[in-house]
């Protein structure tokens, strides 16, 4: 363990590495708990990782623009399963500790997985796909950075929980029962079906690709049937639109579809494939449209087509943050 009187350049040094190991996409509650001992190891760590950690924070006020509030719900976790201890916030330095702890349950810019997809049944990192079967009711895959939840009931029953990211579910129709998924402040079921459900904050997108899925949200039931689309938050639900299943899919093929998609759109999805964060600073240029497909396991050839083939200035910075603009 580093030791309280070190350097203060040393102390920032270590601070970044443990910026860019949480935001490398592989972090654990292993390592969760190594920072927690790092940070709480004297106020001059707490203070060097809060000041490394708000670097994040304040790109400046271009970038604070161009990423918008996606805070949803919180999810609920079991206490036997809590990542961050009560001491976590606590001790000399009191005003950077909790800074940086208020940073760890919910990163910056997404830099890094919150407490809560840490402390998820199920969770993928950076790039990675996860295959998983629901007892005898479903076969789901979990896109890039996803965190599930799978809940038993009194009943019998199993609820499953999606917190954050994107999965392509498949129930399967000889099952005695229905898959329920919750997914914000809303509840999607079936019985046999394909689906793509995905969860950016606390906006929640349903596409169906065969059979019907039933989307519950504020006591409103729509059914949604192949090549079907709607979208719900806090506000409620909107209207059903269509949508091609192929292309929303697509990323189960390992490719990335864009179809005159605007330029700020293609960085949102971009950034969940990558480390680090690319960030827009320049709104008309968002605006601009794509024709484009990529292949997500060369996910940094976006950086050179914007830069290269759309002519726009790309700066980059530590940790894979990009500014594009």
């Amino acid at each position: 363990m580093t030791t309280p009187d070190r350097d203060p350049a040393a102390l920032r040094t270590e601070a970044l590495d443990w910026l860019r190991r949480l935001n490398s996409g592989e972090a654990t509650s292993a390592d969760a708990e190594a920072l927690d001992r790092w940070r709480t190891s004297s106020p001059a760590h707490a203070a060097e990782f809060a000041k490394a950690a708000l670097f994040w924070n304040v790109l400046g006020d271009a970038a604070r623009r161009a990423e918008s509030d996606r805070a949803g719900s919180p999810s609920a976790l079991r206490s036997g399963r809590q990542l961050v201890r009560r001491g976590f916030l606590v001790g000399g330095a009191a005003l950077a500790a909790s800074a940086a702890g208020a940073l760890v349950l919910r990163p910056p810019l997404e830099l890094w997985p919150s407490v809560a997809e840490l402390a998820a049944d199920y969770r993928t990192r950076t790039g990675e796909r996860r295959q998983i079967e629901i007892e005898k009711l479903a076969a789901i895959e979990l896109n890039t950075r996803t965190s599930l939840d799978q809940q038993a009931l009194a009943d019998g029953d199993v609820r499953v929980e999606l917190i954050t990211g994107e999965a392509a579910v498949s129930t399967h129709g000889g099952a005695d029962r229905e898959l329920v998924m919750i997914a914000g402040n809303g509840r999607i079921a079936s019985r046999e079906a394909s689906f793509n459900i995905r969860k950016d904050g606390a906006s929640v997108g349903v596409s169906c690709v065969a059979g019907m899925v039933t989307v519950s949200c504020q006591g409103r039931e729509i059914a949604i049937r192949a090549g079907q689309h709607v979208v719900y938050g806090p506000q409620g639900a909107g209207d059903v639109t269509s949508i091609d299943p192929d292309a929303v899919v697509a990323w189960q093929r390992g490719l990335l579809v864009f179809r005159r998609a605007p330029l700020a759109q293609v960085i949102d999805e971009v950034n969940r494939y990558r480390p680090g964060r690319v960030i827009l600073l320049d709104t008309v240029l968002g605006r601009r449209q794509v024709v484009a497909n990529f292949r997500i396991d060369r996910i940094e050839d976006v950086v050179d087509f914007i830069s290269k083939a759309m002519g726009i200035r790309t700066r980059s910075l530590p940790g894979g943050v990009v500014l594009v603009g």
